[in-house]
């Protein structure tokens, strides 16, 4: 089929027009629905950005108490370790004076193991002449490990009274 006129074509042209024009007007309630989907969107995405601007926020507030809070807890710990050393130290000239006393202990252990008796001991009044008091003669001093533990006890004690004192 030839088209010799343009009358002929008029009415598919018509036709074409009006299957573009109805074409035209789906693409734009079809577009129309998008964007109003994308404002919703839109919408949605600004209270998300909002509520995560806010969080942001509130993660700065804490991260900004917790450094204060671990500033005031490494002072804390600071102090702490310096009452801790001034106990050691403290502990450990207590410790020096017992080890100290202990020695002398044992040295005063041994001289008095080693020491015999004295005949007389000075200074004691003396009897009348008629009454002499025979000497007395010592027991054997405690042994050296009974010696020992009550030393060591003694320490014991002496420590543990000091440290609570601290």
């Amino acid at each position: 089929m030839v088209f010799s006129s343009v009358e002929a074509l008029s009415p598919f042209i018509n036709l074409a027009m009006a299957a573009l024009f109805l074409g035209t007007l789906f693409y734009l309630v079809r577009l129309n629905e998008k964007v109003t989907a994308m404002r919703g969107a839109q919408s949605e995405l600004r209270t998300l950005l909002r509520a995560c601007s806010d969080q942001v926020d509130g993660a700065e507030k804490a991260i900004t108490t917790m450094r204060g809070v671990a500033q005031q807890l490494a002072g804390d710990l600071g102090r702490s370790l310096e009452e801790a050393d001034r106990m050691k130290t403290a502990i450990d000239a207590t410790t020096a004076e017992i080890a100290a006393m202990l020695a002398r202990l044992e040295a005063g252990a041994a001289a008095v193991t080693a020491q015999p008796n004295p005949a007389s001991p000075q200074g004691a009044k003396r009897g009348k002449p008629g009454k002499q008091v025979p000497p007395q003669q010592r027991g054997p001093a405690r042994p050296a490990a009974a010696l020992d533990q009550g030393d060591r006890a003694a320490a014991l004690r002496l420590f543990r009274e000091t440290f609570r004192a601290l």
